[in-house]
């Protein structure tokens, strides 16, 4: 079975994936506030996290927008759902283990699909065909994500913040203790007749929140496969993911141009801490609170490796440091304004990398170079091959 046929720029998209500044004007953006510790949030998120894995269950829905896969969404598991098996327990999840800077994270990966047997998995560095869903845990009106919107919770101010402090907490009054301030609980005899559009309990007045769409918490939704360049998303949480993921075992291209991946593309859904995502400073514009987790709903259709500056040394091959990141000043040999990845000559010697190593014969002609393909040379024999050693800077190619 084939997907349905979309025709698709082969462009990198700058969206909500890539780094860009948060844009705020005013006053507020004279203050600058601290971020929080990483190791701290990350402490708070693992039980907003792990609460959220066990009071939810998925259902997979068709996609009006592409019917070729469905959509995972989430729900609450109460009422007429209480009998769902909440995601912790589903036989799909897997985690996978994250280090960085000093912190450990845990990303929760429901796999709907590896993707195809023998296609190559991509690596932090390639690019990558994907159409994927992002969204939040829990609506922006509900800053101690428990599902109750600021304005019925009784622990919360209409802006999020708390009542009184740590010391002395204040919460509103709720005589049946379900957590709904009696003010906004239709369960209230003062409040009879009072419309619960959305029947989460929760008077229309107090709730800003249609929990009946579907839709209400997606930040950023493509459902026509778009390429990105790993290197250049900031979520890497979605890379460290994607990683673990293949694409289709083929394709048919036709007359009109456009393209049809065979249904066996790789497919899952990633929960992702904000120490993996956005963290403090989530794109201007974007709908995504600051210290947000976020899910991803990703399918994986194509994988090209990549090298940026056509060296003939894949850029995943140009990390030195082996930190699984080519940006940093450990992978710019020569210190200029442009990482070895990026760059023609990694030395800044005159001499191109790409002729200062050599590749075995057919090497680029399946598109996928490997380390045993390249043969580098250390002419001087201090440890540090020709093309990141400016002593060294014989053509090898001529």
């Amino acid at each position: 079975m084939n997907i349905r046929k979309y025709s698709y720029a082969v462009i990198f998209i700058m969206a909500a994936l890539y780094a860009c500044n948060n844009d705020d004007d005013g006053d507020d953006a004279a203050a600058v506030v601290p971020p929080r510790d990483l190791a701290e949030q990350q402490a708070d998120e693992i039980e907003v996290i792990e609460n959220y894995l066990s009071t939810h269950f998925y259902t997979l829905v068709d996609n009006p927008a592409n019917p070729d896969y469905k959509i995972a969404l989430f729900d609450t598991i109460a009422g007429e759902n209480s009998g769902r098996q909440p995601l912790s327990l589903s036989d799909s999840l897997e985690t996978k283990t994250i280090t960085r800077n000093d912190v450990e994270y845990t990303l929760h990966i429901l796999n709907l699909r590896k993707g195809a047997p023998g296609e190559r998995q991509p690596t932090f560095a390639d690019s990558t065909l994907v159409t994927y869903r992002g969204e939040l845990f829990y609506d922006n009106q509900d800053r101690d994500g428990d599902g109750i919107p600021n304005l019925a919770d009784i622990d919360s101010k209409e802006d999020g913040s708390d009542f009184g402090d740590d010391e002395t907490p204040v919460t509103r009054p709720d005589a049946d203790g379900d957590g709904i301030a009696d003010d906004s609980d239709v369960d209230n005899p003062d409040l009879a007749g009072q419309p619960d559009s959305d029947g989460d309990g929760i008077i229309d007045d107090k709730d800003p929140v249609d929990n009946n769409n579907p839709n209400r918490r997606v930040f950023d939704n493509r459902d026509v496969p778009l390429w990105f360049d790993q290197v250049g998303i900031e979520v890497l949480g979605w890379r460290e993911t994607l990683v673990d993921y293949k694409g289709a075992s083929g394709f048919l291209e036709r007359e009109d141009g456009t393209v049809d991946y065979n249904d066996d593309f790789g497919s899952f859904v990633v929960f992702i801490p904000s120490g993996l995502a956005y963290f403090a400073s989530p794109p201007g514009g974007s709908g995504i609170p600051r210290y947000s987790p976020l899910i991803f709903n990703i399918q994986l259709y194509a994988v090209n490796e990549a090298d940026h500056d056509r060296d003939g040394i894949p850029s995943y091959l140009e990390d030195l440091d082996n930190d699984r990141n080519v940006l940093d000043a450990d992978d710019n040999t020569d210190g200029d304004n442009a990482a070895n990845y990026q760059d023609s000559d990694d030395d800044n010697d005159g001499t191109l990398t790409r002729d200062e190593i050599t590749l075995v014969a057919g090497a680029m002609d399946d598109g996928i170079v490997t380390l045993d393909e390249i043969t580098f040379y250390d002419d001087d024999g201090d440890g540090v091959p020709n093309h990141l050693d400016s002593d060294d800077r014989d053509s090898k190619n001529e």
